[in-house]
């Protein structure tokens, strides 16, 4: 599962299988869902991840079959606390569709108290939405602009557990600065594009169950240049480590199969990460607020922030990187 794709590809043969699997550095997969299949029965998921070292904003869309979900989180890392909230909508007769190209398109929600429109440009994506009641307290709101500035990111695409009928394709993308305003109630938190970073996570796929999924990732500033980590999961055929990675100065550097320990039913404990010989040794540390994890729940997710503690070693690097005190989260999602 460790074969860079190097050439544009479609994902699909003519009978609806996936055509092949690996990963790659620039989005060569074509998407040309009219292949054998109905558009109807693939899943999506987009998730924005914005921080600027003082509060996080986790912000999903999730694209079902018979619902659609929006999961919103602000974390205050400088004081401490989590205030989150999410919308469920079921869809009886058609599922709604997000924007698959992603320098143009627009997306718009209005329901239940939250308004929200994503807008993608050949520059970014704006994201803007407004929530009463947010968490059954203050109202949210947010007026971000995500600017790309970073051409590497991760694609891949894989079969799940080896059927080609089934197919779980990804792109992590931590390519974006941020700017803009968040405002919870009467605190607003300014994010600058000289301190803020943000990534875009974005699944599709189509599977015959629900699957248990956990990923450990980061985006933050290590030694003045950004790193950004992503360790993935528990979805599709993934004994190999295919979404394994991480981003240094913005070069992908693919990791293969990591080992995982924690401690079942408590997220307020470490996990430990360890792969190939010492190539990767770093533990995930919660943060915690009166003896519990800083962690939002949004229905079927969980998002916990914390730090990370350890080194990243590379052969053609001078040295390891050190991650001491590298602001990061985990995600635990069922889908």
């Amino acid at each position: 599962m460790q074969r860079e794709i190097l050439e544009p590809c479609n994902i699909f043969e003519e009978n609806g299988s996936v055509m092949q699997a690996g990963w790659s550095r620039t989005p060569v997969f074509i998407r040309n869902d009219e292949q054998g299949r109905s558009v109807a029965k693939h899943c999506e998921r987009e998730i924005c991840f914005v921080n600027n070292g003082e509060v996080s904003l986790y912000f999903a869309v999730e694209n079902y079959v018979k619902e659609f979900n929006i999961k919103i989180a602000v974390a205050d890392l400088k004081h401490g606390g989590v205030i989150c909230d999410n919308i469920n909508k079921k869809l009886r007769f058609s599922k709604v569709e997000l924007p698959s190209d992603d320098t143009n398109g627009e997306f718009t929600f209005d329901d239940k108290g939250i308004t929200l429109k994503l807008t993608n440009t050949i520059d970014g994506k704006f994201i803007r939405c407004a929530y009463r009641e947010f968490g059954g307290f203050d109202d949210f709101y947010c007026n971000i602009f995500l600017k790309k500035n970073i051409e590497e990111s991760l694609s891949e695409l894989a079969p799940f557990e080896r059927n080609r009928k089934y197919y779980y394709f990804k792109r992590f993308m931590p390519c974006y600065t941020a700017q803009g305003a968040i405002k919870l109630g009467g605190i607003e938190y300014s994010l600058k594009e000289n301190t803020a970073r943000a990534y875009i996570d974005k699944t599709r796929y189509f599977k015959p169950r629900e699957h248990q999924y956990q990923r450990l990732s980061a985006d933050c500033m290590l030694g003045g240049k950004r790193f950004s980590l992503n360790l993935a999961s528990r979805v599709g055929d993934n004994r190999y480590g295919n979404e394994n990675c991480f981003f240094y100065d913005g070069k992908l550097e693919k990791l293969s199969q990591i080992t995982v320990k924690g401690t079942p039913n408590r997220n307020d404990r470490p996990y430990y990460y360890k792969g190939g010989m010492s190539a990767l040794d770093i533990m995930f540390k919660p943060f915690t607020v009166r003896g519990e994890a800083m962690a939002a729940k949004l229905g079927n997710t969980t998002v916990i922030f914390g730090r990370l503690y350890g080194t990243i070693n590379r052969i053609d690097y001078d040295k390891p990187l050190e991650l001491d005190n590298a602001q990061a989260h985990m995600i635990f999602s069922e889908f």
